[in-house]
Order: structure tokens, then C-alpha cells, then sequence
């Protein structure tokens, strides 16, 4: 399983520009960073920005996209064979409000009408929860099979539900990118690859693979 650094246009904050599930993943133009992942894939805007990851979600089973997508978009994740879900809801940026895996998805509050459609989407229960005080566990946390990194402000009742609803054996908090706590926003991970931001230090890096890497 590789895990590698990575800086998209010069930008750190990689998690805002891509969405990587263990079966499809979706880039915006130029990532090169891509096969590593080992998934079908397609470069596409989503919401006539580079802003992928701000803006979709997911797992194996379906990319949550919100109805600020364009009619040219989806066409083109569907002639790609993505499969997706759009969501209409309030709050556009799924990438900051859900954090899933295969087995389980968290949920914001501002979601939480959009709870049984995103469920039957990703084909998992979902649980409607705050991570580090604040209702955005997309940005807040990482996610694969084997483990999910969080805010490091999140605290331990709160890790363990998480552990709990994802179904993961390890949990841990931390950081990325020398010191952000929103680890969702600065790495990408499935069960393949774990790619992180270019400014994540050792320490960081460290942890990571702790958590997300298979041994």
C-alpha cells in the first residue's frame, strides 16, 4: 500500500480537489496523482469549479454530488460509468459534510433531512453527528477500511462512536499539512493509496500510516 505527498497546483489542501472511494474516484483537470488509487476514474469540474472534493462524497457504492452540478457534468460522469447521487440540500459542499467508508457514513446535521437518500445511496447507515464541536465531519476527519483520522480537537467519546458507526479497527487524532486540524481537507485515502499534502511533516505522515496504511 503506498503512501505518497502530493501538492495539486501548488495547493496543500488536496482533499478539496478530489474524492476517492475504493471502486471510482473523481479528479478535477490535471491531477496527476491518480493511479496510485487503482480505481475508475474521470477528471471532470464539478459546479463549474476545480473544488471536487469540497463538493462531493462518497464510497464504493455512490459520489454524492449536489444539484449545483451541471448538466454537462453529469453527463459526463455518467459516460464515465461514475456512479452518483445528487443531493439537494441547503449546503452544497458535501465533500465538508460526509465522511464515509465502505461500511458506514457521519453525517452534518444540515444533512440530516437528506439522511435516508443518502443511506440508500452509499448502502450504509448513516449517524447525524458533530466532529470537534463543529458540523462538518467531511473536513474533519479521513476514512478508509482500516482506520479513520480526526480533528485532533475530537474528543475520545466522540472517536469511538465513529470507530463505531465506520466499523474501523483504528481511530486516532490528529493533523496535517504542519498543524491543520482538518485532516479531511488535506488527504485522500482508500484501501489502495494514502496521499497527503506536500507540507505534511514527518510526524504527521507517521501517524497517518498508522492509522490508514495496511501492514
Amino acid at each position: 500500500m503506498e503512501l505518497s505527498r502530493y501538492n495539486y497546483l501548488g495547493n496543500s489542501n488536496i482533499g478539496f480537489y478530489a474524492t476517492v472511494t475504493n471502486s471510482q474516484a473523481i479528479f478535477p483537470p490535471e491531477f496527476k496523482e491518480k493511479e496510485m488509487f487503482d480505481t475508475e476514474d474521470i477528471e471532470t469540474y464539478v459546479a463549474r469549479t476545480r473544488l471536487v472534493g469540497l463538493f462531493t462524497a462518497g464510497n464504493s457504492n455512490s459520489i454524492l454530488v449536489p444539484d449545483v452540478v451541471t448538466d454537462v457534468e453529469k453527463r459526463k460522469m455518467e459516460k464515465a460509468g461514475i456512479e452518483f447521487t445528487e443531493i439537494s440540500a441547503q449546503e452544497t459542499a458535501l465533500g465538508n459534510l460526509v465522511l464515509a467508508n465502505d461500511k458506514g457514513a457521519v453525517i452534518s446535521k444540515t444533512l440530516e433531512d437528506q439522511k435516508e437518500k443518502i443511506e440508500e445511496a452509499l448502502q450504509v447507515e448513516a449517524e447525524v453527528m458533530d466532529i470537534a464541536g463543529t458540523p462538518n465531519p467531511g473536513s474533519c476527519g479521513v476514512a478508509n477500511s482500516r482506520g479513520v483520522l480526526l480533528h485532533r480537537d475530537t474528543s475520545e467519546e466522540t472517536a469511538e462512536k465513529v470507530k463505531e458507526v465506520l466499523d474501523v479497527e483504528y481511530v486516532d487524532i490528529g493533523t496535517v499539512n504542519t498543524g491543520s486540524p482538518f485532516v479531511g481537507a488535506g488527504v485522500l485515502a482508500n484501501d489502495k493509496a494514502v496521499l497527503t499534502g506536500q507540507d505534511t511533516s514527518g510526524p504527521e505522515v507517521g501517524r497517518i500510516d498508522r492509522v490508514l496504511v495496511e501492514k
